[in-house]
């Protein structure tokens, strides 16, 4: 849980002081220590040293704030519809949180969940890897008429050394290696899956430039091992679970529209 923004600049200032009791009154209106625990407890959380210097910070803070809320009430802000507003739906929305928080740890995600639905994400994982070569060049017309010299016989990695502005390819006849989809942009990764060994492409465009295409070879690729996935798998899953316990709650409310 993030902490909250009103309390950021209490992470500013870290130094050692002497632990004290705490018994204050602001305006007559008691300061509740179990706020200081509070906001303590977040902050080891993100790993800061809570020292007693921190928690005087958190106290004057809090000071503060008790100030400015009386001030606010005297001017009769906080019986405002507006701010009651905000009050109300950020009650629902932490309530919302922290009930589906509470729900996980009530209802937790097993290894044998990530483990069933790995085994269906390697059932379904259908990725392929392309062994290509490329000829980069600047204009439409003239990757047009090189895939016509193509067409006509000539040799595409002779072309590719004398005329593609890839020169660190070019000097490879324009060989890229194998390459999966995530290795090029969209549109270079589209043409690769239009295409079977052998055949090349019509000229087309990425933000590059314009390019002919050539495969040679295609393989599936292997998935990838369940430790290299395991939290997005768990990510989904949490998600799973909740959206289904929500959509229950919701089927088993009244709700009169």
């Amino acid at each position: 849980m993030k902490i909250l923004p009103i309390f950021s600049l209490l992470l500013l200032t870290i130094c050692t002081a002497t632990k004290a009791e705490i018994s204050i009154t602001v305006n007559e209106q008691h300061l509740n220590p179990a706020l200081i625990e509070f906001i303590s407890k977040e902050l080891e959380l993100q790993g800061k040293e809570i020292t007693d210097e921190m928690k005087k910070n958190i106290t004057e803070r809090l000071i503060e704030l008790e100030i400015m809320t009386d001030a606010a009430r005297k001017k009769g802000i906080t019986n405002e519809s507006k701010f009651l507003s905000k009050v109300e739906l950020t009650y629902m929305e932490l309530a919302y949180t922290e009930y589906l928080k509470k729900y996980l740890l009530d209802h937790p995600i097993s290894k044998d969940d990530i483990k069933k639905e790995y085994d269906a994400f390697k059932k379904k994982f259908d990725k392929k890897e392309f062994k290509g070569q490329h000829i980069l060049v600047k204009t439409k017309n003239d990757a047009e008429m090189i895939h016509s010299r193509i067409k006509k016989g000539e040799q595409f990695d002779e072309i590719a050394k004398n005329l593609s502005l890839d020169k660190e390819s070019a000097k490879n006849g324009g060989d890229l290696g194998w390459f999966k989809d995530e290795d090029m942009v969209d549109s270079f990764s589209a043409e690769a899956h239009k295409l079977k060994p052998t055949e090349v492409s019509d000229a087309f465009q990425t933000q590059f430039g314009w390019h002919i295409l050539k495969i040679n070879e295609i393989k599936k690729r292997p998935p990838p091992d369940l430790e290299t996935v395991k939290k997005q798998i768990e990510e989904t899953l949490k998600k799973r679970k909740l959206t289904a316990h929500i959509k229950e709650l919701k089927d088993n409310a009244e709700i009169n529209r």
